[in-house]
């Protein structure tokens, strides 16, 4: 099902607003999602209705009587950061700027090598970030935001990455373009992406979160997509999320990685989701494995020769030499790590607990005290 809900686009969830449950959304109430109020950060003012929406991942994590759910990070929130003028003069040079370098014609592994995109810093392109900063302040109003929604001071906030991406269409640009980027989590606890090409532009595109996928397999599931440029969608880093692919035109967005102090954070909740995903990984590689071995060898076989780990003459003479061939199927614990289902469910268990655990309680944040070593005269 579609929901179209003020400045938001919200698919394959029911309607958009508040999840209270894995299965539905509740509907906000306009007055609740949105307010009719001008935008005065870096003095500028926007008359129309300002984009304000909250959506909660639904809990993976089973535990009664929890009040740790939902945490601040459980939220996705959609915020108003630009003008609809404002976006389309960043979106002209960054353009401008990409077509001069050829930045968006080829993803940049070596940035991002993990996951590539078609991008370049903000800071390499001096008009973009001038206009960003010095006229818009846009990190001040950022990280007003992201504080006020997550309870963290912008103070404590700092950037990991600052860039512009491009999304375009299969086969509507010229060089090794990108249309989409699969399921990851960021190297930053709090990220945002910024909409800078008007929407309806372009279709397809948006940001789909698994935690908030139903399973109904229907086109669209799970996806958060803003209705206008210039609004925001803040997120948490370490919700499995992508962009979802773009089928008609281009899409353009400010992405920023946001790095918060580690006095902040609990120590130990990110190693121990970061195990869990990894069981995950190497469970599904086993039976990858398993599966290229099979096909190798014409059908589910194991094989066992242990010739390699003796001595030459051992083996030329007989001794200690074994040789044992038959058939055998993947265990069914192997199968089941390996099915789809239980890997999912496992790592969005292993992300709500990290959600719920990795900041501080606010009163048990102690900041680095500032050392001033003052005057060293030297002997």
């Amino acid at each position: 099902m579609n929901a179209i809900s003020r400045g938001l686009l919200v698919f394959g969830v029911g309607v958009a607003g508040c999840l209270t449950s894995s299965s539905a959304f509740m509907l906000m109430r306009p007055t609740d999602s949105f307010s009719r109020t001008s935008r005065e950060a870096c003095g500028a003012t926007r008359e129309d209705a300002t984009t304000d929406l909250k959506i909660t991942i639904p809990p993976y994590l089973e535990e009664e009587d929890d009040k740790s759910y939902p945490s601040p990070l459980h939220s996705i929130y959609v915020k108003s950061i630009m003008s609809d003028e404002e976006a389309a003069k960043a979106l002209e040079l960054a353009s401008s700027f990409a077509s001069a370098t050829g930045r968006w014609e080829q993803p940049d592994a070596e940035r991002h090598q993990t996951y590539a995109t078609c991008d370049f810093p903000v800071e390499d392109c001096e008009d973009l970030h001038s206009y960003l900063e010095d006229e818009l302040a846009i990190t001040d109003a950022i990280f007003e935001q992201l504080s006020e929604n997550f309870g963290v001071e912008p103070s404590d906030l700092s950037y990991i990455d600052f860039f512009v991406a491009q999304y375009q269409a299969a086969g509507s640009g010229s060089g090794t373009t990108m249309d989409r980027l699969e399921a990851h989590r960021d190297g930053s606890l709090l990220s945002f992406t910024i909409t800078l090409t008007p929407p309806e532009s372009f279709s397809g595109g948006g940001t789909f979160f698994e935690g908030l996928k139903t399973g109904s397999g229907e086109k669209g599931d799970g996806v958060v997509r803003p209705s206008r440029a210039g609004d925001a969608v803040l997120h948490c880093g370490k919700l499995l999320h992508g962009a979802e692919v773009v089928t008609e035109g281009t899409r353009t967005v400010l992405v920023g990685f946001v790095d918060v102090g580690e006095w902040c954070t609990r120590r130990g909740s990110l190693s121990s989701a970061c195990r869990e995903w990894g069981r995950m990984d190497v469970a599904a590689r086993r039976y990858q494995r398993q599966l290229e071995k099979a096909t190798l060898l014409g059908k589910q076989s194991w094989s066992l020769n242990n010739e390699r780990w003796l001595q030459k003459e051992d083996i030329s003479q007989g001794r200690g030499r074994s040789y044992m061939k038959g058939v055998s199927p993947a265990f069914s614990s192997v199968k089941r790590r390996a099915n789809f289902a239980f890997q999912r469910q496992r790592r969005l268990v292993a992300e709500d607990k990290l959600l719920r655990t990795i900041l501080l309680p606010e009163d048990k944040r102690e900041a680095p005290i500032p050392f001033d070593v003052g005057d060293i005269t030297i002997l």
